[in-house]
């Protein structure tokens, strides 16, 4: 049973001896297996952490037209009635705006694109709000929820606000969006780690000390050594929920999992053998 893949992994990765020793156990299949399951292992704890997401600050999507809300832009809203979040505009006023910018009101759709036709901003019509960087990635955002944009009580408020309502409009998108830039960071570093370090120890196939003969031994050392660091990184992951403390310890943990193979192999057969 302790030959069977991917058993035999595990057993080996537990073993600083075993780690180098058992450099040529796996065969290629096996090691994109290795590599796909130590992904896997650090992705758990972003789904976990995604799946408990409740909002999402639009600063980070279009920073510079959040940044251009002030409190002339809550006290104009203040002055409106409403309908529920319905908002009653019947003629367009401009807020504020220069070249780049322009928060207004206005009361239909068309006059709020033809108003962002040349430059980004937010227009808050009767019904929702339109807004971008520029006119060409616009998001319009009906008004939902309990509050009307009228009833806040400043501008991190209406911030707020606003952020809540395009959250709860696009919550799988925005999830599924962060769930694979966060992969993708992941799945770059860890190929980072294990080829970068693979590379690197490849040269020793040059000195007459160690028994390390391809680029295929070290690159089994290495996904051996990622074994223990990945699961302890996976179990920190979920108890900090951060994926940069995440890569921390996975990285810190392999440098140290590697340095005791080291000590315990000088990556040498015979000095196995004679200890």
């Amino acid at each position: 049973m302790a030959q069977v893949f991917p058993i035999n992994y595990f057993i080996t990765a537990f073993s600083a001896v075993k780690s180098f020793t058992h450099r040529q156990y796996l065969k290629h299949w096996q090691k994109l297996v290795v590599m796909i399951l130590l992904a896997s292992l650090m992705m758990i704890p972003l789904s976990f952490q995604l799946g408990r997401t409740t909002g999402a600050d639009l600063t980070n999507y279009v920073p510079e037209v959040m940044d251009y809300i002030d409190e002339s832009v809550v006290q104009e809203l203040n002055a409106l009635d409403n309908s529920g979040t319905d908002l009653m505009i019947t003629e367009e006023k401009i807020i504020k705006e220069n070249d780049e910018l322009i928060i207004c009101l206005a009361p239909s759709t068309e006059a709020a694109e033809t108003l962002l036709s040349d430059r980004g901003g937010i227009i808050y019509t009767s019904d929702q709000t339109i807004f971008g960087e520029d006119s060409s990635s616009l998001f319009y955002q009906p008004y939902t929820g309990d509050k009307a944009m009228n009833e806040v009580e400043d501008v991190e408020s209406l911030k707020t606000l606003m952020s809540q309502q395009w959250f709860w409009s696009n919550r799988t998108s925005i999830i599924l969006t962060n769930y694979i830039q966060l992969s993708v960071l992941i799945i770059v570093s860890l190929l980072f780690l294990v080829l970068g370090s693979s590379f690197f120890l490849s040269f020793m196939r040059k000195n007459d000390m160690y028994d390390i003969n391809s680029f295929s031994e070290p690159l089994t050392i290495v996904l051996n050594c990622l074994g223990l660091p990945t699961l302890i990184a996976m179990v920190i992951g979920l108890i900090s929920g951060n994926p940069t403390t995440m890569l921390t310890v996975q990285g810190l943990l392999f440098v140290l999992m590697l340095m005791w193979v080291y000590w315990k192999t000088h990556f040498n057969d015979t000095y196995v053998q004679n200890k």
